[in-house]
């Protein structure tokens, strides 16, 4: 089957600007939870219905020449985003790149009289964005300072306009081609939660990640071959394993050592299974035979990507909406199952080509080279003089300029020289933040090992970072309180032979602190950890001030403040009010020194710690 290149590198392009989008769309224009999801929603939606106004223009000045001038301005887009240092350049740039590209898809498909390629040019640029991201380690070229970086976007962006340049007329006129084209947007969202997603699948193992990784952009390439396989080339087959991929993801919740909730190994199946059967979904609808004119494949493609947003926002918005979201990724999968259940299509035989193989091989050598972006890590050692705990709130690796800032994050907390790190508003492969995993790409760049707990679903949570021997790991589910959830994940160490059992946590409470249910039951956590005799530490952003009601209740759980001495110790960057909501809390016996909350501006909290000494 013939694959529209001009369709697979534009696809690539317009992954590059949403990556970018969505993120800033949280950071900059929701500054992580201040703006309201509603306000948040009518930002994005705006922009996707706004795309709906390329139908008409098409009509009056041809589509070739509109998708030819929205293909410049998405070029022009995604070159500015490289040079915009953050702020709100960055979201008002990624915004008018992401119009600027969904204009170029609904004139693309107006003109696409034959979907058959065009299909197979948005599978094939959905495995190439899979196969690149992930080796980038998940840090795309947007992030990445440095001539390398501007050399890549180059080769991009001149690869994507050589063949817009080269792109011959449309095909012979076919109908069916709408249901194919609407079924893009759902078929956008499966990819970027799950079946591309190859942070999920490193979430969802610790000893094989690469090798996960490996997998997951293997299979993106053999989703652009949906025939293949035999029994792919009937069209019920692929539906029901990609609806039952569906499922398997949003059932893929298990304990794994102690911890609650956390993906499975075989959540990694789903993925590599929904990304097989995606691409042969969107090729059975694109082989199905129905009414057809431009418009309505126009209207189709712009009425897809809507879907996008909305189902988009329906998974993670519901988390500050307080709503159920499992109901989303089936709903997606159901869209693009239904559209390529129609009777009689059969796939052709596609025999295995060189060329096939060579795809499949390229994209598991581009993986391998993760390494090559990685760059040096420093060696380091912790402080030697106590027990060095530091606490952090990365905010999904994000700083306050909107870029992502898991390097600097990790050299901030280098330069503290902690024993232990506890992570919070950590994230693993959320869309909405671009798909990445930084818990384990901070761990990788301290060279410490961690232990993941997940809070809102198995990609969002906290983590503890540690160079210390691990004795025992489990984890208690708090009540609802915010819109993430909340965890306590407790881990015993070993420092200098002696035990220490250190709790992270990232409390989520209702408004005011009117229910104090989980910050008792976080005391009850560290008054049946003292049993055992060992000194209990408790770290994270605990969002609440000394002097709070809540704060008695966990200084009546036995705890001390070892931040006390250098008291007001601000929490928030910049020269704002004082506000101390990230804590380090110890049973008695300890005293702190060493006590730092250095003013960095790569999260909206300062990463803190201090060196616990035992108590003259």
């Amino acid at each position: 089957m013939r694959i529209r290149l001009d369709v697979a590198l534009g696809v690539v392009v317009l992954v590059d600007v949403l990556r970018v989008f969505l993120p800033s769309l949280i950071t900059l224009f929701g500054r992580a939870g201040s703006t309201p999801a509603e306000m948040m929603g009518l930002y994005a939606l705006s922009w996707f219905v706004l795309a709906f106004l390329a139908v008409p223009l098409a009509r009056r000045v041809r589509p070739p020449l509109v998708a030819l001038g929205a293909a410049v301005a998405l070029l022009s887009a995604r070159l500015a985003l490289q040079l915009t240092g953050g702020g709100d350049p960055q979201l008002y740039v990624a915004s008018a790149g992401l119009l600027a590209g969904l204009v170029w898809l609904v004139a693309t498909a107006m003109d696409a009289r034959d979907a058959r390629p065009a299909m197979a040019g948005v599978i094939a640029g959905l495995a190439a964005a899979t196969v690149i991201h992930t080796a980038l380690d998940g840090i795309d070229l947007m992030w990445r300072p440095g001539p390398l970086p501007w050399l890549a976007v180059a080769v991009e962006l001149s690869l994507f306009g050589w063949s817009l340049l080269r792109a011959g007329p449309p095909g012979e006129e076919r109908s069916g081609a709408p249901r194919a084209w609407l079924a893009v947007g759902p078929a956008v969202l499966l990819w970027g939660l799950y079946t591309g997603n190859a942070a999920h699948a490193q979430a969802a193992t610790v000893s094989a990640q690469q090798t996960a990784a490996v997998v997951v952009a293997a299979f993106a390439v053999v989703s652009t071959v949906p025939a293949a396989l035999p029994f792919l080339r009937r069209p019920l087959l692929p539906a029901v394993a990609l609806v039952g991929s569906a499922v398997a993801f949003t059932l893929g919740r298990a304990t794994v050592d102690g911890v609650h909730g956390v993906a499975p190994g075989w959540t990694i199946a789903a993925q590599i299974v929904g990304q097989v059967a995606l691409g042969a979904c969107l090729a059975h609808a694109a082989a199905t035979s129905g009414p057809d004119r431009p418009v309505r494949r126009g209207l189709a493609v712009a009425g897809g990507m809507l879907l996008f947003v909305v189902l988009a926002f329906g998974y993670y918005a519901a988390y500050d909406l307080y709503l159920p979201n499992q109901w989303v990724p089936v709903t997606a999968a159901l869209a693009v199952a239904g559209t390529g259940l129609a009777r009689g299509t059969c796939l052709p035989r596609v025999s295995h080509s060189r060329g096939f193989f060579a795809a499949v091989g390229a994209a598991v050598v581009l993986v391998a080279a993760v390494p090559l972006w990685q760059g040096e890590r420093p060696r380091w050692t912790p402080a030697d003089d106590g027990l060095r705990i530091a606490a952090y709130n990365i905010r999904m690796g994000f700083g306050e300029s909107g870029r992502l800032s898991l390097e600097q994050q990790a050299d901030t907390l280098r330069a503290m020289r902690p024993h232990v790190v506890v992570l919070s508003e950590a994230d693993r492969g959320w869309l909405l933040n671009g798909g990445h995993d930084g818990v384990r790409l901070i761990a990788e760049r301290l060279g410490m090992h961690y232990v993941w707990a997940p809070a809102a679903d198995e990609v969002w949570g906290d983590a503890l970072l540690t160079s210390l021997p691990i004795t025992s790991i489990r984890n208690h589910v708090l009540v609802r309180g915010g819109p993430t959830g909340a965890q306590a994940l407790e881990v015993g160490l070993n420092w200098r032979g002696k035990a220490v059992t250190v709790i992270g946590t990232h409390l989520q409470p209702p408004p005011g602190w009117r229910e104090l249910d989980q910050v008792e039951q976080l005391g009850r956590i560290v008054r049946d950890a003292t049993r055992s005799g060992a000194p209990v530490v408790v770290a994270g952003d605990l969002n609440l001030e000394p002097g709070d009601r809540a704060w008695q209740v966990l200084l009546d759980s036995e705890l001390t403040d070892p931040l006390a001495p250098v008291r007001p110790f601000s929490t928030v960057p910049g020269d704002r009010p004082a506000e101390q909501i990230d804590h380090v809390l110890v049973t008695p016996g300890f005293a702190g020194k060493d006590q730092v909350n250095p003013d960095v501006p790569y999260s909206d909290h300062r990463p803190i710690a201090v060196t616990l000494v035992p108590a003259d």
